[in-house]
């Protein structure tokens, strides 16, 4: 019986990839780095930020952080789109008691939930600078279901990328893969880790049910 579900958010819950390319492409035209372009982003999207920037870019700067929080991120609800369904989701879990959970490689998970008005949904959310090992390390999830109290048994991770797969697999956790976030298969989602995979969130709702 289902009683917790954490959830990723960068293309499960919100598609965010034109914010990232958008936002990246301002720090670099503020900094005079290279344009980024969304075929290079994309193997990137999951990584946390030091090592998405120093994919890109070679190097990781601090001061190009600063500028991202204080100048980029207040116009990044601008471009982010909740998933179809994802609201009304998260309603109905809240509203048979499930306890819900954010895992994110994000560093602002609640200011990433706000932004979309989904943090009212959310018992606790965890993101990358509260851990020692981001996704695929099983860390973050098991930092969520602490705070939730509840256990690996009767819970649930929905994401979208292998990273998110393993880290449920690694955490004990029944992982839900979405496939239309980072458009992987469904093969390469059940050879992650994946318990089962669906095309879209809303597809998701019978194992969540």
């Amino acid at each position: 019986m289902l009683k917790t579900a954490i959830f990723d958010f960068d293309m499960t819950l919100v598609d965010s990839f034109k914010a990232i390319v958008i936002g990246l492409n301002k720090i670099a035209a503020r900094f005079r780095l290279p344009e980024v372009s969304p075929a290079e982003v994309k193997p990137l999207l999951h990584a946390d930020t030091r090592r998405m920037w120093t994919g890109l870019w070679g190097h990781y700067d601090e001061a190009w952080k600063t500028y991202f929080w204080e100048s980029v991120s207040t116009r990044e609800r601008d471009y982010l789109e909740p998933a179809p369904g994802a609201a009304e989701l998260l309603q109905r879990l809240k509203g048979r008691g499930i306890g819900l959970g954010l895992a994110t490689n994000r560093e602002r998970p609640w200011k990433a939930l706000t932004s979309v008005g989904l943090a009212p949904y959310y018992d606790t959310a965890v993101g990358a600078l509260e851990v020692a090992r981001v996704k695929p390390a099983p860390d973050m999830l098991l930092a969520a279901l602490e705070r939730l109290g509840a256990a690996p048994e009767g819970s649930v991770y929905v994401g979208d990328s292998v990273s998110d797969m393993a880290a449920a697999a690694a955490a004990g956790l029944r992982g839900g893969g979405v496939m239309d976030g980072s458009g992987l298969s469904r093969e390469e989602l059940l050879a992650a880790g994946a318990w089962q995979v669906r095309p879209t969130l809303n597809d998701l709702a019978d194992l969540l049910g």
